[in-house]
């Protein structure tokens, strides 16, 4: 599955929670997911009032932050965050996986860790409890 073919499928599947998705279509997801939200933030930052600050000091200079003031950044990830999550219970059930074990996520590293080792394994090959495998 393609950078558009997934965005598509997870777009079309917004709030979809049953069913299965492949590894190539939650990572494209993700990517996809990650610029448009530094997209948000530039825009914002540029036409919407951002700033950029000084912040400490030190002989070479202090450091700078990228402070954005606007409510685009918000907007879109208020609208990508569910697709996201029903990605993300769609690729646990394609490794036989519960879309409850998502809410490990909030035991501190080892829950996104887990998560993540689950992801990054490959589609059951035979149907399971959660449907036939993926195109």
């Amino acid at each position: 599955m393609g950078f558009q073919e997934a965005v598509g499928s997870c777009l079309r599947k917004y709030a979809t929670f049953t069913g299965r998705a492949p590894r190539s279509e939650f990572w494209w997801f993700w990517v996809f997911t990650i610029l448009v939200e530094i997209a948000a933030v530039v825009v914002s930052g540029m036409l919407l009032g951002g700033s950029i600050t000084e912040v400490g000091s030190s002989s070479m200079g202090g450091w700078f932050i990228f402070a954005s003031e606007g409510w685009l950044p918000g907007l879109v990830h208020l609208a990508l965050i569910l697709p996201s999550l029903a990605v993300a219970v769609r690729r646990l059930h394609d490794v036989g996986r519960s879309g409850w074990w998502f809410l490990i996520i909030f035991v501190p590293l080892f829950g996104f860790l887990l998560l993540l080792f689950w992801w990054v394994q490959p589609s059951e090959r035979e149907a399971n409890r959660f449907g036939p495998p993926p195109v």
